[in-house]
């Protein structure tokens, strides 16, 4: 499939790693600490219903222990949003997670937009 939304060049250079260090940063200013393992909820864009059926497909079939999985119209796109595992607050467990799902977002045309933790 050749990608239209989520292209090679996007793929290849934006996935942006660092901006998890400042993310985590708010997240441990509210109390959190590196050890805690919470639920990230995350959001995909794409441009298609069926690109989106497709990736929530896969999360149903590939993580079923993934929860709250929708799709949504998003301002011209569509979005898929859902919430994972619990996942340890650590600089290098939230990078390998990203990265999994960058690369698994890549393989449906459907680009990470962003994940955010619900803390106390």
């Amino acid at each position: 499939m050749q990608n239209t939304y989520f292209d090679q060049e996007t793929y290849e250079t934006e996935i942006a790693l660092e901006v998890n260090e400042d993310v985590l940063s708010r997240i441990y200013s509210d109390g959190i600490t590196n050890t805690d393992m919470l639920p990230v909820e995350f959001f995909f864009l794409t441009d298609t219903e069926e690109k989106a059926l497709e990736l929530k497909e896969c999360f149903l079939q590939n993580y079923p222990d993934y929860s709250d999985l929708e799709i949504l119209n998003y301002d011209g796109d569509i979005e898929i949003r859902g919430v994972s595992i619990p996942i340890e607050m650590n600089l290098n467990t939230i990078n390998i997670w990203n990265i999994e799902m960058w690369d698994l977002g890549y393989q449906f045309d459907c680009r990470l937009d962003g994940w955010q933790v619900q803390s106390s």
